[in-house]
């Protein structure tokens, strides 16, 4: 079992991406998800978990036009218990990690207790890693930034944005960089990276925020 003191890179995480109709976990739907493995401080590109979830209603056209699916691309795909085991299954024993975390936490939360999967609360955020990674490095908490703009920073290229796989992958790269820059700083156990929200608090307790990412 993963204790919180484990080296990052002897842990098992999963980067995870869920396009929705929205943000309100409460009446917006999940539309897709992909969950790609890093173990040992590699991708395993070939382990990736992607599916799709038929809503109870149609896509409204806001949301066709973030990530382009329709009510036709998923009208074959599952619902409920059954379109979200494969995902269960992907988070079985691993660390979640995602961008912006507490959207796939609040939507996968009551998701995957149907299924009788909780969701434990270490949980990363690449978003949060990067605010870390730059007080570390003496340029101050640059703010919230998005995950195109996370993987710029680290010289990385942003996979298909919008679509689950693309962003995916793109957060499981982030979080490798992220994770070896912050090791190399002393900040590589899961707890300093699952808490590095902590220090980002105590940081902004004395400095303002930066204007620019």
């Amino acid at each position: 079992m993963t204790g919180d003191r484990t080296p990052w890179r002897l842990a098992r995480f999963v980067a995870v991406d869920l396009e929705t109709t929205g943000l309100d976990p409460r009446s917006d739907e999940v539309l897709s998800f992909a969950a790609v493995p890093v173990e040992g401080g590699r991708i395993l590109a070939g382990a990736t978990v992607t599916g799709l979830v038929r809503p109870r209603s149609a896509p409204p056209a806001s949301s066709i036009e973030i990530h382009g699916l329709r009510a036709a691309d998923l009208a074959a795909a599952p619902r409920g218990r059954e379109a979200f085991a494969p995902l269960a299954a992907a988070l079985e024993g691993r660390i979640l990690v995602a961008h912006a975390a507490w959207v796939e936490r609040d939507f996968l939360r009551p998701r995957l207790r149907s299924l009788g999967f909780t969701l434990t609360r270490r949980i990363i955020d690449t978003g949060v890693l990067w605010r870390a990674l730059r007080i570390a490095r003496g340029d101050g908490d640059p703010g919230w930034c998005s995950l195109s703009v996370v993987a710029a920073g680290l010289q990385l290229p942003s996979h298909r944005p919008h679509v689950a796989e693309g962003d995916a992958l793109t957060t499981a790269q982030a979080f490798l960089a992220l994770a070896t820059h912050l090791e190399s700083s002393g900040r590589g156990t899961v707890r300093a990276l699952t808490r590095a929200e902590w220090g980002v608090r105590a940081y902004r307790l004395w400095h303002p925020p930066l204007r620019s990412g």
